[in-house]
């Protein structure tokens, strides 16, 4: 189970209560979901990380830790959370993957799966950001 500070609650539920009956883009998900502990430009600088216990990464070096390449389906397993295996240990990160499935209405795998894609393209933008 992950350990999310009591500080990020009200952030989370924000977030949660933010879905709209139309699909929002990447980059509003993003704003929604991820920018309280990742920042605003995904360097790891959200209002959330100075209470968080690991240090939060710095989402626009995803492809420069990687070779150059952005890991795209890494990334979506990791967004994902559900098809992490258990041995690599506890995650900081809600699972999103359980957030898109359970906490909104209409929700479906096909949806969730489609907010997790655009959140991944976005970040894959960032990477190339000056």
């Amino acid at each position: 189970m992950p350990i999310i500070p009591r500080a990020a609650f009200p952030l989370l539920i924000l977030g949660c209560a933010a879905a709209t009956a139309q699909e929002p883009d990447g980059s509003e998900l993003y704003r929604n979901y991820c920018s309280a502990c990742h920042g605003a430009t995904g360097e790891g600088d959200g209002p959330v990380a100075a209470v968080m216990q690991v240090t939060v990464p710095n989402l626009r070096t995803l492809a420069m830790r990687s070779g150059g390449r952005f890991p795209t389906d890494a990334v979506i397993d990791y967004v994902d959370g559900t098809r992490i295996p258990l041995a690599h240990g506890s995650r900081q990160m809600p699972i999103w993957g359980d957030v898109f499935l359970w906490g909104n209405e209409g929700a479906s795998r096909a949806r969730a799966d489609a907010r997790i894609e655009a959140i991944v393209e976005y970040l894959e933008e960032l990477q190339y950001e000056d």
